[in-house]
């Protein structure tokens, strides 16, 4: 590639420990159009012992870059500073100058790739035909039609509406939708105007035991005049009504502090004037903005790679705040499923877009409700439904394209330490370990497989990205050894005296910091879990790997 002017340098120094100065491991940088690595000279890796280099090699994809930063010219030679979006941290030492310059300004480029052309994706080639072929057929593991049929849809209440069947009514939606069968054609047309980005109330599940349905939209485009809709106003009331539930009500769920929601009707947006929807409460719950979940995990890192001692360690980690937010997410969604499933009301849940704290709330909310998406087959369709289908943006959130910087923020990310803080708590709950989880991320943030590029359908279907490009539910399905949990004794069935509901405790002391993804790297630290086993040797695995092989073949 062109962009490549030093593939390899020389006697390049490692610091793999940031908190011990002279730390340093000798090697050589090579440079490829898809990746970077630093290989250990042989007998520098004997003498220092390096288990933390599996091979004495670190191979990093351009895509899980960071950030570069060119440190103070030391006597040793000229430093650059590496993070991953993995929470690795590389500090390379560079004897020439000019070499320096070369790699910064290589991987720079690389490392921001402005098509999807430029990433790994369209390189990327599986080690096997069996794999290529298993990875292919990762795109088919959701059906929305399949999906929706799992609860009962349609039915006399819900149908399917063909109406953004070609991504007209709402580019950031699924072609196909399902709404209240009562709401004609120009109150479904109608909703879209008065939600912000056209993303009109739309269902995402159905609590069978009660009749009552999470569904997800936009913020109102009230502005400061409070306008109204009388389409908006009635689609809400046909959600409502589609529960046959005698004297039912409705919560509708903001999940923005309210000062944000009040602040947004200065921009023509805002939030439901509960006045105007018929037997309607509204609730607020705190989750803060992406440019505050983002400044907090930057604290979170700053904490873990520089904390020298176990106090500072502790206060850094409060100061970020991250289990904070962590904690509020996890209320919101307890309090969606406890009405839904305890009251038996229905919630229509939104934040500004509704495609960031909306996805977090709604997907984590049918988790506690759903034991079939704690299964390995029901987490990958509530990823493909909630995330991707309904337009999450991965590409800006996880910065896979060189975009806005401010549009960058942990938001999937917390969603999956969301999750690891209930399989904590619930260990038999979940079909799958955290390694599952820290594996997903990974592989997010590789570039490799074109499941999270786009960010909504219409741009994956588009660039026609099923037929260029590997699925990453492929390449899981795959390794699912390494990812199943054999403590796992639930099955996936709703019960209708609830009993299989998760209630997560929320108090400080039952949040964990997830140490396998934020510490994996960090010499100094020993992150082990309950979960964490010999998976090889384990006889309950083969019975569970046994049960799954069928639905492999399937994919």
């Amino acid at each position: 590639m062109d962009y490549i002017t030093k593939p390899c340098v020389e006697n390049v120094l490692l610091q793999r420990n940031l908190r011990i100065s002279k730390n340093y491991i000798n090697g050589t940088l090579y440079t490829f159009p898809t990746s970077f690595m630093f290989k250990c000279n042989e007998s520098d890796a004997t003498s220092r012992g390096l288990q933390s280099i599996p091979g004495g090699e670190i191979q990093v994809p351009h895509c899980q870059i960071e950030s570069i930063e060119r440190l103070n010219l030391t006597p040793s030679g000229t430093p650059l500073y590496i993070r991953c979006k993995t929470f690795l941290v590389l500090k390379f030492i560079f004897r020439r100058e000019p070499d320096a310059n070369d790699v910064e300004k290589t991987l720079n480029r690389l490392s921001r790739p402005i098509s999807i052309e430029e990433i790994s994706v369209l390189n990327y080639r599986p080690n096997s035909v069996h794999c290529l072929a298993s990875q292919r057929s990762g795109w088919h593991v959701f059906d929305i039609n399949i999906e929706y049929a799992r609860f009962g849809v349609p039915n006399s209440e819900w149908i399917q509406s063909w109406l953004n069947n070609d991504y007209k009514l709402c580019p950031t939606y699924p072609k196909w939708l399902f709404v209240p069968a009562e709401a004609t054609q120009e109150i479904v047309v109608g909703s879209a105007k008065f939600r912000s980005q056209g993303r009109l109330p739309a269902l995402s599940f159905v609590y069978e035991p009660t009749g009552a349905a999470i569904c997800r939209c936009s913020q109102p485009c009230v502005g400061i005049t409070m306008n109204r809709s009388e389409f908006d106003e009635k689609m809400v009331s046909c959600i409502r009504m589609a529960n046959k539930k005698e004297k039912s009500k409705m919560y509708i769920v903001d999940t923005r502090p309210k000062v944000n929601a009040m602040v947004n009707r200065a921009g023509g947006k805002g939030y439901e004037d509960v006045k105007n929807y018929v037997d309607v409460l509204y609730k607020n719950f705190p989750i803060q903005n992406i440019h505050v979940m983002r400044e907090s995990m930057s604290k979170l890192r700053n904490t873990l790679e520089m904390a020298i001692s176990p106090s500072a360690h502790i206060s850094g980690v409060e100061e970020s705040g991250w289990l904070s937010h962590v904690k509020v997410v996890l209320n919101t969604a307890k309090f969606i499923s406890n009405t839904v499933s305890v009251e038996g009301h229905s919630v229509l849940i939104h934040c500004s877009d509704g495609w960031d704290r909306t996805a977090q709330t709604s997907s984590l909310s049918q988790i506690l409700l759903d034991p079939y998406y704690r299964t390995l087959n029901g987490f990958q369709v509530l990823v493909e439904k909630e995330w991707l289908a309904f337009g999450h943006k991965f590409v800006d959130r996880c910065s896979l394209l060189c975009r806005n910087p401010d549009e960058v923020s942990p938001i999937f990310l917390q969603f999956l330490d969301c999750v690891f803080q209930l399989q904590n708590q619930f260990p038999t709950h979940f079909e799958f370990n955290e390694n599952y989880l820290v594996e997903l991320y990974d592989m997010l943030t590789s570039g490799k497989f074109g499941t999270f590029l786009g960010n909504n359908e219409k741009d994956r279907t588009r660039q026609r990205l099923s037929e260029r490009t590997f699925s990453v539910w492929g390449y899981l399905w795959e390794n699912i050894t390494k990812f199943i949990n054999p403590y796992f004794e639930h099955g996936a069935e709703i019960k209708a005296d609830n009993s299989q509901l998760l209630r997560p405790s929320t108090e400080d002391r039952d949040l964990l910091l997830w140490t396998k993804m934020y510490c994996r790297y960090d010499l100094c630290c020993e992150a082990k879990t309950a979960l964490d086993i010999d998976v090889e040797t384990s006889s309950e695995l083969k019975a569970v790997t046994e049960r799954l092989s069928q639905t492999t073949v399937e994919m």
